[in-house]
């Protein structure tokens, strides 16, 4: 049974190396890890020219824009139950340190000041933090286990590990330095040293009951799926910090970092003189400007929005967090398409079904996460798409002629191959680039009157299009439609 252990602990290890070996590779190499990709000039100035505001449908809403939050920093009010008191001793020392891609400052703040801040931060949080009943093996290292503990505890990881990889949290968070392209979640590297599992557990399945600002989205998770997540996140290697051999840690040698113990902590937080400097020395650090911290709010007043008469597609917004990645009517992120016009571009039914199992369109790295949305979520999603998210004004209103005859689409797959077309995107089955999207079934997805549209000025319709404007004349700007629009799942064999 331990050599099993010791095996499977190994091709874990190895598992999560060759990804984060090989994830870079699907990176574009103008993108950097943890951080939020830059948008150069060049594209600013076509946004300018080409992504107009006149172009667009009034919404039935003002629409928040995630990026704009008052405070970027989580309540604080119990993070003595989010994380062990030695870890935030670390942090508070030397975030970078802790945290490789840490926005937080160090304030070079002594020991004493930071064991004050502790005492204080303890004396503001609840009496106690989140309580998960777990089942007993799974609080037993590996080495402790029975063969039968061991077996169910691997199914409880292994399904987190799905979990893992359908919610696609490497997007937004890195690991170890890698990853995290979307550039707004903390590393994960070194997670198990900081989380307390119940927190975690409660903090997944409701987010923005910890932190109603979050960029993070709320995702639909069962409650299997969360203890599986957490199982996995707790006892994966890539979660762990790193082992040192002998020589390197010699090599490498620091100065430790003093830190505050749970039993020291548990004789300050009651200490009314240290609590006292530690609010202090809080105020003085101006922590309050990022975070909420029960007892300085009237420091730095905050207007909290009143988010319980949200409905409709507006809830959606919020609780998926969709502008994190995509952006609205210049709102939100930039990291996957632009949704502004997406109801002139995209078939709906396609969408509704997208929604809720997203499938494989563009690079692995910019896969959108599987969030487990309802039927009535992206009826919802569709429905407000179709309506609103519209382009109002270019959009070519019929075709000329037949583009589904025989004739139009042989046309049309010579001018794609004629044009080099496959060097950027395959063809369903068919060989071809990775750059775009794979077209083997965008006559399901797109929209004929949008591909005409995108065809004729690509940086038109997506300023930050990379596809060249060969300046095509309409009719064979039709033939390519025609022969794209017969791409759909029937001719792929799939139904």
């Amino acid at each position: 049974m331990r050599l099993r252990m010791t095996i499977n602990r190994c091709v874990r290890g190895k598992t999560a190396l060759l990804i984060l070996l090989f994830l870079p590779l699907f990176f574009f190499s103008g993108n950097s890890f943890g951080q939020e990709m830059e948008i150069e000039d060049f594209f600013l100035d076509l946004n300018e020219k080409y992504w107009r505001a006149d172009y667009w449908a009034d919404l039935p809403f003002d629409l928040e824009d995630p990026y704009k939050r008052e405070k970027n920093g989580p309540i604080l009010t119990d993070v003595v139950h989010k994380a062990s008191v030695e870890w935030i001793s670390r942090w508070i020392a030397n975030p970078a340190k802790v945290v490789p891609n840490a926005k937080m400052p160090n304030l070079g703040l002594e020991f004493e000041e930071i064991r004050a801040v502790i005492a204080y931060l303890g004396s503001v949080a609840r009496e106690k933090g989140p309580h998960v009943d777990w089942e007993p093996f799974l609080l037993k290292a590996e080495d402790d286990l029975t063969d039968d503990e061991y077996d169910e505890m691997d199914a409880v990881f292994m399904n987190g590990k799905g979990v893992w990889g359908r919610a696609r949290c490497t997007i937004c968070h890195p690991i170890k330095g890698l990853g995290g392209n979307v550039g707004i979640g903390p590393d994960l590297g070194e997670i198990v040293t900081k989380i307390n599992r119940s927190w975690l557990y409660s903090w997944l399945k409701d987010t923005k009951g910890h932190f109603p600002d979050t960029m993070m989205p709320q995702f639909r998770f069962s409650d299997s799926d969360i203890r599986g997540l957490v199982e996995y996140i707790m006892r994966d290697p890539q979660f762990m910090p790193e082992e040192e051999d002998e020589e390197e840690a010699g090599e490498q040698e620091e100065p430790a970092v003093q830190l505050v113990t749970q039993d020291e902590f548990n004789s300050i937080k009651s200490d009314d003189a240290l609590i006292l400097e530690g609010k202090a020395v809080i105020e003085r650090a101006r922590c309050f400007v990022c975070h909420d911290i029960q007892g300085l709010s009237e420091l730095m007043p905050v207007v909290k929005r009143d988010r319980n008469s949200l409905a409709g597609f507006e809830k959606v917004l919020y609780e998926i967090r969709c502008l994190s990645c995509h952006q609205i009517q210049e709102k939100g992120g930039t990291y996957a398409p632009n949704l502004t016009m997406v109801g002139s571009k995209i078939k709906m039914q396609w969408e509704k079904e997208f929604l809720k199992a997203p499938d494989i369109i563009r690079p692995l790295s910019q896969q959108m996460p599987k969030f487990n949305l309802t039927e009535d979520d992206s009826v919802l999603a569709t429905g407000f798409m179709e309506k609103y998210l519209l382009n109002t004004v270019n959009l070519p209103s019929e075709f000329h002629k037949d583009i589904s005859s025989p004739e139009v689409v042989a046309s049309g797959e010579k001018l794609f191959y004629d044009k080099g077309c496959n060097v950027c995107h395959a063809e369903g089955t068919k060989l071809g680039g990775v750059v775009g999207p794979n077209l083997g079934g965008v006559g399901d997805r797109l929209q004929p009157a949008y591909m005409f549209y995108h065809l004729k000025n690509p940086q038109l319709a997506n300023p930050r299009a990379v596809e060249p404007n060969f300046s095509l004349s309409d009719e064979e700007i039709e033939d390519l439609v025609g022969f794209l629009a017969d791409h759909v799942k029937t001719k792929e064999g799939n139904e």
